[in-house]
């Protein structure tokens, strides 16, 4: 994986995937660590990936990505319009024998580049993730990376988060089947990525996409849901009601949005799980 990003505050530790939580001996965790260790079956491509012949794009029926070229540089899109994916997206795995640069390589090769933390205009918001350039509509930005936890462990965090007057970084994924939801939840708080300074919006210009790379437990890939331009802030909506129907757990009591679009609710959204 390619990431040269960093914390500028030393109290947080930069990682540049989401890695496993704290240990605990219960059945809940046992079960994490086991979907955590478990690789998908992955392909058998000696070249380029078909959709036709490439396991993991059959998992995921069909191409996950376009390629274009922009000033020289290849980017790399989700070919799937928002609101018309229900497949789960499967990039192909360490063991696969295709080559590294292969088109199903996207999320686990890293953040783009020319993207930067500072502060947002707005005081109050703190710090934000902006762009030095021109991002096209569905390209891949960088991942939501944090600790992977239990939902146990995640209620507690926010219980202790909101005792503490703490902001809550707590992310919670629900993907739905036809017989069961499955959840997964993952906290920057400590250990995060540049992912965990893009702040919300009523308006984003940026979604968030669950994408398997070797296990069952899936990436929370960030993608733009627009043209962002340069110098513009990275946005996406803590909740359901966003375009990929995705929960953030955001605190426990109302807190107001700060995002100042058109669309503004007033309140940051919450969703109970």
């Amino acid at each position: 994986m390619n990431d040269n990003y960093s914390h500028s505050d030393n109290n947080l530790l930069y990682i540049t995937e989401s890695i496993l939580g704290p240990k605990e001996n219960t059945p809940e965790y046992e079960k994490l660590l086991d979907d955590y260790n478990t690789q998908y079956n992955g392909c058998y491509c000696k070249q380029g990936c078909p959709d036709s012949v490439c396991v993991c794009l059959q998992q995921s029926h069909g191409n996950n990505y376009d390629r274009i070229t922009i000033n020289g540089e290849d980017v790399f899109r989700i070919c799937w319009k928002p609101n018309d994916n229900t497949y789960p997206m499967y990039e192909c795995t360490s063991k696969c024998p295709c080559n590294p640069t292969c088109g199903n390589r996207v999320v686990q090769r890293g953040p783009i580049d020319g993207l930067t933390v500072r502060p947002c205009e707005n005081k109050q918001k703190g710090l934000g993730l902006f762009t030095l350039h021109l991002i096209p509509n569905r390209a891949f930005i960088c991942e939501y990376a944090g600790e992977i936890i239990t939902k146990s462990q995640a209620l507690a965090r926010i219980q202790e988060n909101e005792s503490k007057k703490h902001d809550n970084y707590i992310f919670c994924l629900n993907e739905h089947t036809s017989t069961e939801t499955t959840q997964t939840f993952v906290d920057p708080s400590q250990f995060g990525n540049i992912g965990r300074y893009i702040n919300h919006s009523c308006d984003p210009n940026c979604c968030v996409v669950p994408v398997r790379c070797d296990t069952l437990i899936p990436k929370l890939a960030i993608f733009a849901c627009k043209d962002i331009q340069p110098n513009e802030e990275l946005t996406f909506r803590y909740g359901t009601d966003c375009e990929f129907n995705h929960s953030f757990i955001t605190k426990l009591t109302a807190k107001n949005c700060l995002c100042n679009t058109d669309k503004c609710q007033g309140y940051l959204p919450f969703n109970d799980f």
